[in-house]
C-alpha cells in the first residue's frame, strides 16, 4: 500500500498509457498526472520531500505508465526541502527504470539549489535539464516520447 496517497483512479489500459490525460493523483507532497505521454509532477508549495514521499511518487508514476519509461516534467518551484536520500532515490535505478528524461522546472532560489544539487551531486543516469519555462521543457521532453 502506498502511504500518503489520497486517491487513485485505477490503472490505465496499456494501449492508452502513452497519449491520454489521467486524473490528478495527490500524494502527501505532490500532484501527479499523465498528459500526452509525459508524467507531470508538481510539488506542493512548502513541501519537505522525504525518501518515503519519493517512493510513493515512483509507485504512482509506474501505475500511470503501466511500468513503461516516460518523460517527466517535475515542477519543483514549491519545494522547501528534499532529503539527500530522496534525491539519491530519484537518481537511482528504480526511478530510472521508469524515466526516459526529466525536465525540472525551477524558479525560486531554493528550487535552483535543489535542481543543481540533483544534477551535480546525484547525477541521474537519464537525461535531465533545468528549465524556467514549462513550454520549453515540454518541447524538449517530446524528443523522448516513444513514437
Amino acid at each position: 500500500m502506498m502511504s500518503g496517497i489520497n486517491h487513485y483512479s485505477g490503472q490505465l489500459p496499456q494501449q492508452e498509457v502513452t497519449r491520454m490525460t489521467s486524473e490528478i493523483i495527490e500524494t502527501k507532497t505532490t500532484k501527479v498526472w499523465l498528459e500526452e505521454g509525459i508524467v507531470y509532477f508538481k510539488i506542493q508549495p512548502g513541501a519537505e520531500v522525504t525518501l518515503e514521499d519519493t517512493k510513493d511518487y515512483v509507485k504512482v508514476k509506474g501505475k500511470l505508465t503501466a511500468g513503461q519509461k516516460s518523460p517527466l516534467l517535475a515542477d519543483i518551484r514549491g519545494t522547501r526541502s528534499i532529503t539527500r536520500e530522496a534525491r539519491a532515490y530519484l537518481a537511482g535505478e528504480e526511478a530510472a527504470a521508469l524515466t526516459s528524461a526529466a525536465a525540472l522546472i525551477i524558479g525560486s532560489p531554493v528550487s535552483k539549489v535543489i535542481g543543481n544539487f540533483f544534477l551535480g551531486l546525484n547525477k541521474p543516469v537519464y537525461p535531465t535539464r533545468l528549465f524556467t519555462s514549462e513550454e520549453k521543457a515540454v518541447e524538449w521532453l517530446k524528443e523522448f516520447l516513444e513514437k
